[in-house]
């Protein structure tokens, strides 16, 4: 059976003043895939993550999703159509709530019931294992609860693809155990595409590696074929491992 495509880019670049963040990129993502998005900083990793958001526009190049081009599409159709994304520093509102975060979330779906509000927050919370702390001032946890926090408020929504930049920064590692065994459940329902700095966190739950400098893919392909790729060692494993 032929692999069905949920995200491609075709060609898509942007540059700033002068800058090729991302070059000339063409990229594919099945559905129920996990792929990590790795390379060394500066590469272009968060640029081409902004382009598949749409908080950073394309100077060229187009973007599809779910069958459908999306290249010019504002941030908030794009969340409307299945893409959730968490950024890299966190996003939440400090003074509200667990339950109140996740519930502002949650309104951002267009087809949400209203009988399922709640039952969608408690999913999301149990999720990331925060359910007992509900009620607790989001700006009162810590900062590696907070990420989880932000990983429940996209899970909420229920996305099609859900991107994750460094979701692991600042979690302890029980905390990074649990969410590798959460992205490992919810592959059936949402793809992931994540930026990874923890090449443990990729090498155990990616399905694929796309591997980014300078702007462009450098390799792609398993985990297996990526940790013994030589371009790959050189440009980035190489410095991690030294």
């Amino acid at each position: 059976m032929a692999t069905v495509n949920l995200l491609t880019t075709s060609n898509l670049s942007r540059s700033f003043g002068g800058i090729k963040a991302v070059h000339d990129v063409s990229f594919e993502l099945s559905r129920g895939e996990i792929r990590a998005l790795i390379g060394p900083n500066g590469a272009g990793k968060t640029t081409f993550v902004g382009l598949l958001c749409g908080r950073i526009g394309a100077d060229s190049g187009k973007v599809f999703f779910d069958g459908e081009e999306i290249t010019r599409l504002p941030v908030h159709q794009r969340i409307a159509k299945g893409i959730g994304y968490t950024f890299q520093i966190t996003s939440i509102f400090s003074k509200l709530t667990l339950h109140e975060n996740v519930s502002l979330a949650v309104h951002r779906c267009q087809d949400v019931k209203s009988s399922e509000i709640d039952e969608r927050i408690d999913s999301a919370l149990e999720g990331v294992g925060l359910l007992d702390r509900a009620q607790q001032i989001a700006g009162d946890m810590s900062y590696g609860h907070q990420r989880l926090l932000e990983i429940a408020m996209g899970l909420a929504q229920k996305p099609k693809l859900l991107i994750l930049d460094e979701p692991t920064q600042g979690l302890a590692q029980s905390e990074i155990t649990g969410f590798n065994a959460l992205l490992k459940s919810i592959t059936e329902q949402t793809t992931i595409l994540l930026i990874e700095h923890n090449m443990d966190v990729v090498m155990e739950i990616a399905d694929q590696i796309t591997v980014m400098n300078f702007g462009e893919i450098l390799a792609q392909g398993t985990p297996e074929e990526i940790h013994a790729n030589q371009d790959v060692q050189a440009a980035y494993l190489g410095k991690i491992d030294a």
